[in-house]
């Protein structure tokens, strides 16, 4: 195939004993050589890399788990494939991988077209789902807490990619009061982590009672049949009188089984009122809910997933006391039936009602399944059988529960779903408090990988992130069914499931953020496949199409059945994007930014990394804009970045120097900033004066960026280093972030601490004692209720630090060298002391460094201040962008 072969020299002599010619080359990193003795230079596996010579490398770890040892990363393999990474060189660390691609070059002949900047592509299919809705969930708070809590219920829901419950009222005391009912709320708003709605409970004299709180709850729940309650009711008198005086806009459930479901249909209809059927289980039911909606009627209903996946013929495997349940599992013939009219379901729903395994098992056992955890693995199973689509499960579990119970957006709320993770059903799940499940042993396939609930990262591969009261009432201040409109998700024609990191052709359209769920899942340095080009890229023509655009209705109403125009908008470019908040706005100090923005910036910085790694054109974003660069004191990577963004992005930049502009002469920052504020669209300024940027910016009319202002602040320094530990770490919430070094002078870490006040962080601080956090900082932090420490030693502070952010000792702010030779060099990290670090710790540096860290520690992986530096030029990117109006 004509490629020149290299190796090392063991590797070398075994392909020459096979016939195989390969040029020797030494290991790098060999023994120094002796002092005195002079050898001729000779090129080795090191330089060869630094110079890009090699197109591929292929090089194995060791086995049996050398990957984890302190000491592997000190070993030859290791650095030559950290090297290779480095340089941005392919590399293979798998045998059999090398042999399949090896294959592939001879079949193909020739040499294959690949992005080499790209390191790893994902087989697995990761999609992005809006929050998904469970309408009917028992959390037994108050009275029965020994078998689940509003805290363990919803973490179990978070866990199953459930960001709202509908939480029935048979608790004990029964939600059929305004004092339970405030109880409930209370016990509520202190345990939930996702947000919920409280159902009100029908009883049998308290229609009056009800309309005290009749609009703050989710709806009214009438049991009609034998359950666990106390609150059945057989007289149709006491529903008759519920049916009067429940508001007529707030939705009636009903537990109806068998002849009683047309009980309840009868009545609905002579008050000409809607119905929900809760948990429909009989071929009875679910036919004559079918004629109720060919009438007219206003009825929906939901199924349970142990009703679409169980029947009777499962109880000897799971336990006849276990297997208790209403309604009870049905027949075969019961359950094909459901699956046969899918179309008549409007909600999937858990019904969610654990006990604990002794009362289950006991002579008496109560009705009820826990179910929060395995819903969607068993719908997503299906999916892959072909017997739902993902599009069933968007309108069952979203669409529809949004639609009949009027709840409000969830805005920034999606979970992630892995479509191709196979395993098994455990014998229990992990976060509820019923210590079993029905389908224990069932092999499925999907898994909640994570789950954003109002941007906040809430669950991820396992772990739920955020604390008790984090849940919202949703019904709080909510004006209840605002809008006559009917909710719908439009859905572009059939076609594959997507790659990873494109928008699920099943994504919904939600009335007022129908973007949210196209921004592709968050890489952890890697890439990710799939085509971006509709997220940034010009308006698509007449013609266009493609999973980066969305179709949106030009005129309310209109379908594509029904022929309504509709127009192609690029996913970056939706309408409610267009409200920017940045727009023409000074960027001056972390203090002024809020989450809603954060957010905004690290998505659009997000996708214009993913566009810029693809080779993806974004000149054409800022296309004849121009920004001035006016530093007044020196700047490597700022300066730099900044121009990079603003080029990449398709704009010109002009540069002010201190030492040649006139300055020189006597001309004011003021005075300048309004000159070129004549020339440019945007300014960017570093000055060595704190506050100076603030100042200059009351003279400009055009916006200001601050780079950089003494010892005040850098805020664009901040962004970054959020946005880095998102994209190395996956979250910010629940960390302990440890700052070491000049906090004193370091106006990285004085807008970093204020930025970090947003989220629930920890924050350590390791510094020479003349070289302490500001006290202004430290008051700004403690007024944000932030938990600080401060410790006197690196070594003490390190075990529990999740990100190590270093920074140097600025000797240009200190009077004397002899105040600076005090304080340089008392803290130093090393290879030494990064083995008690945390596997997964990331250390950050804003760079330049001096001596506060070893370079060797650059060859731990843990070390991303180089891959931060980097994503510098993103964030610069998307912050230029959207304050000037163009994302």
């Amino acid at each position: 195939m004509k490629y020149r072969l290299y190796g090392s020299m063991g590797t070398a002599d075994f392909y020459a004993e096979h016939g195989v010619q390969v040029t020797p080359v030494d290991w790098p990193f060999e023994e120094e050589e002796e002092p005195g003795k002079r050898q001729e230079p000779q090129r080795n596996i090191a330089s060869y890399i630094m110079d890009k010579h090699f197109d591929l490398v292929i090089n194995l770890p060791m086995r049996n788990g050398g990957s984890r040892r302190a000491s592997s990363f000190i070993t030859k393999g290791y650095r030559t494939r950290r090297m290779a990474i480095d340089k941005e060189i392919p590399l293979i660390t798998d045998v059999k991988i090398a042999k399949l691609f090896i294959e592939a070059l001879r079949r193909v002949g020739g040499t294959p077209s690949v992005s080499t900047h790209i390191d790893c592509m994902a087989s697995n299919r990761v999609i992005k789902l809006p929050g998904l809705i469970d309408v009917h969930v028992h959390l037994r708070e108050p009275g029965f807490t020994h078998k689940e809590d509003f805290a363990s219920g919803t973490a179990a829901a978070l866990a199953g990619g459930i960001t709202l419950v509908g939480v029935m009222p048979n608790t004990s005391p029964t939600i059929t009061d305004q004092p339970s009912f405030l109880l409930a709320q209370k016990l509520a708003r202190i345990g939930a982590r996702c947000d919920y709605a409280l159902y009100a409970g029908a009883g049998p004299n308290n229609w009056d009672e009800l309309q005290k709180f009749a609009m703050s709850s989710c709806a009214l729940k009438m049991y009609l049949n034998q359950t666990f309650s106390t609150l059945m009711l057989s007289d149709l008198t006491i529903w008759k009188k519920h049916f009067e005086n429940w508001p007529r806009n707030m939705p009636i459930c009903a537990h109806a089984e068998g002849k009683t479901t047309a009980a309840i249909l009868f009545m609905a209809k002579m008050f000409d009122r809607s119905i929900h059927i809760c948990h429909v289980a009989r071929k009875e039911e679910i036919e004559m809910v079918r004629l109720a909606k060919e009438s007219g009627m206003q009825v929906t209903c939901e199924v349970a997933p142990h009703h679409l996946f169980l029947t009777n013929e499962d109880l000897d495997v799971i336990g006849h006391g276990r297997g208790e349940v209403r309604p009870v599992l049905c027949s075969v013939e019961d359950q094909q039936t459901l699956w046969d009219n899918l179309k008549i379901i409007d909600c999937f729903a858990t019904d969610h009602a654990p006990h604990t395994v002794e009362e289950k098992e006991s002579s008496n056992p109560p009705p009820g399944y826990p179910g929060l955890e395995t819903m969607l693995p068993l719908l997503l199973t299906a999916v892959d059988e072909g017997r739902l689509t993902l599009e069933d499960i968007i309108q069952r579990l979203y669409t529809n529960p949004r639609r009949i119970f009027g709840f409000p957006e969830q805005k920034e709320t999606y979970i992630e779903v892995d479509l191709d993770q196979e395993w098994t059903i455990p014998d229990h799940m992990t976060y509820t408090k019923s210590k079993w499940t029905p389908f224990a042993g069932r092999r499925v396939k999907g898994m909640v990988r994570r789950v954003v609930l109002r941007g906040e990262v809430a669950f991820v591969d396992g772990r739920v992130l955020v604390p008790t009261g984090f849940g919202k009432d949703v019904r709080s201040g909510q004006d209840v069914f605002p809008s006559t409109q009917p909710l719908t998700v439009q859905v572009p024609g059939p076609s594959p499931l997507p790659l990873p990191g494109s928008v699920p052709s099943s994504a919904p359209s939600s009335p007022r953020r129908s973007e949210r769920f196209t921004l592709p899942p968050r890489v952890h340095r890697v890439s990710e496949s799939g085509d971006m080009s509709g997220l940034l890229s010009p308006p698509p023509g007449p013609s266009s199409g493609g999973r980066g655009t969305f179709v949106t209705p030009t005129s309310t109403g209109s379908t594509p059945q029904g022929g309504g125009h509709y127009a192609l908008v690029p996913a970056m470019l939706m309408p409610s994007e267009l409200k920017n908040s940045l727009i023409n706005k000074h960027i001056l100090s972390a203090a002024q930014l809020t989450k809603d923005q954060l957010h905004h910036i690290f998505n659009v910085a997000h996708n214009m990394r993913l566009m810029v790694q693809r080779d993806r054109p974004l000149d054409y974003i800022l296309k004849g804009k121009v920004m001035a660069c006016m530093f007044y004191e020196v700047s490597t990577r700022t300066s730099c970045s900044f121009q990079a963004a603003m080029q990449r992005l398709g704009g010109n930049a002009i540069n002010l120097n201190e030492s040649s502009s006139s300055h020189k002469k006597g001309e004011s920052l003021a005075d300048t900033t309004q000159v070129m504020g004549g020339y440019c669209d945007v300014i960017v300024i570093r000055h060595p004066e704190p506050n100076a940027v603030k100042i200059a910016a009351q003279n400009c009319r055009k916006p200001v960026i601050n780079a950089g202002d003494g010892v005040g602040e850098h805020p664009t320094q901040a962004l970054l280093d959020v946005f880095i530990i998102r994209e190395e770490i996956g979250t910010v919430n629940g960390l302990t972030i440890t700052m070491v070094g000049d906090l004193k002078h370091g106006r990285t870490v004085h807008s970093l601490a204020r930025l970090l006040t947003l989220y629930r962080v920890k924050l350590r601080y390791v510094s020479p004692k003349n070289l302490k956090m500001p006290e202004k900082v430290v008051e700004y932090v403690q007024d944000k209720g932030i938990n600080q420490e401060e410790f006197s030693s690196l070594e003490a502070a390190l075990p529990d630090t999740d990100v190590l952010y270093l920074t140097r000792i600025q000797r240009e702010r200190f009077a004397s060298v002899e105040e600076y030779e005090k304080s340089v060099g008392q803290f130093v990290l090393t290879p030494n002391i990064m083995t008690r670090a945390k596997e997964k710790m990331v250390v950050l540096h804003p760079l330049p460094r001096l001596n506060e860290i070893s370079p060797a520690v650059d060859r731990d992986p843990r070390a991303a201040y180089f891959r931060q530096a980097e994503c510098g030029m993103y964030v610069r990117m998307a912050l230029l962008a959207l304050v000037l109006g163009k994302c």
